[in-house]
């Protein structure tokens, strides 16, 4: 498997226009590489040692999703990179997304039994690695999460981190990136995103746009600066990064989300 992890890349399959986007779904495994987390720079695992980076196999193609550890058992991910999948890669400890720390192969993962594919309400999966990830405090370490309840106001200072594409159309990054976006009250975001969003959901971006996750950031953390505690999962947007068009992060702090995390993972 570390040989094809290797020379295989991220290749968008379609872009976003005025469709609800998926941040994953269509990223098959192809030799190509370059772009990043829209607006951001390169960073290190050592800064964000909770990343995850989730290599997908459903029986014929590969994707690619982020995820954050949790515990030394258990990553949160999103439950739509979990849709049809069969084998579940774990990569941790490691800036590079193809290489380096260590990797694990797993095909035990569960998705939040309300999880709706058409809205992407309950937008939260577990992938449960059973042997027991190595967690050296430095390159992989567990995150803290949100307590119960917890919701962004607008403004918060959310930190986004992942593999996934500079732009709609262009391809994934091998090398992490991070970017940082104030959140967007509810009731602005859904003004502006013809009242998708749920409680379970909260949103996050520039007016201007210019900043954001996309395809291949699916799954992500998106964490509190201030606190340093996973706040949410990156979930879907239309498109990346456009004006007055906020991405949009599953709620961990809502009650029946936290609750599924702590009930299936003790975090």
């Amino acid at each position: 498997m570390e040989k094809l992890t290797v020379y295989l890349f991220l290749l968008l399959a379609f872009s976003c226009k005025d469709v609800l986007c998926n941040k994953r779904r269509e990223h098959k495994q192809q030799k190509e590489d370059g772009g990043k987390i829209v607006g951001g720079t390169e960073t290190t695992i050592q800064e964000y040692p909770y990343q995850a980076y989730l290599l997908l196999y459903n029986g014929s193609d590969y994707f690619q999703c982020g995820g954050s550890i949790v515990n030394a058992y258990y990553v949160v991910t999103a439950a739509h990179c979990l849709e049809g999948i069969q084998t579940v890669y774990v990569r941790i400890g490691s800036t590079i997304s193809n290489s380096g720390g260590i990797q694990y192969e797993t095909s035990t993962f569960s998705s939040h039994p309300f999880y709706n594919p058409s809205t992407f309400d309950y937008d939260v999966g577990i992938v449960n690695v059973n042997q027991g990830m190595q967690l050296d405090g430095t390159n992989a370490k567990a995150i803290e999460l949100v307590r119960t309840f917890h919701d962004i106001s607008n403004g918060t200072n959310i930190t986004l981190t992942g593999w996934g594409a500079t732009g709609e159309g262009e391809a994934v990054t091998s090398t992490l990136r991070v970017v940082s976006v104030p959140g967007v009250d509810r009731e602005t975001c859904n003004n502006q995103l013809s009242g998708t969003i749920t409680s379970r959901m909260f949103c996050a971006g520039y007016p201007e746009g210019g900043k954001d996750t996309c395809q291949g950031d699916s799954g992500g953390p998106a964490v509190v600066r201030s606190t340093g505690r996973l706040a949410g999962i990156v979930s879907f947007g239309y498109g990346c990064a456009r004006p007055d068009s906020p991405g949009v992060y599953t709620r961990i702090g809502n009650f029946n989300i936290r609750n599924y995390i702590r009930m299936m993972t003790g975090a």
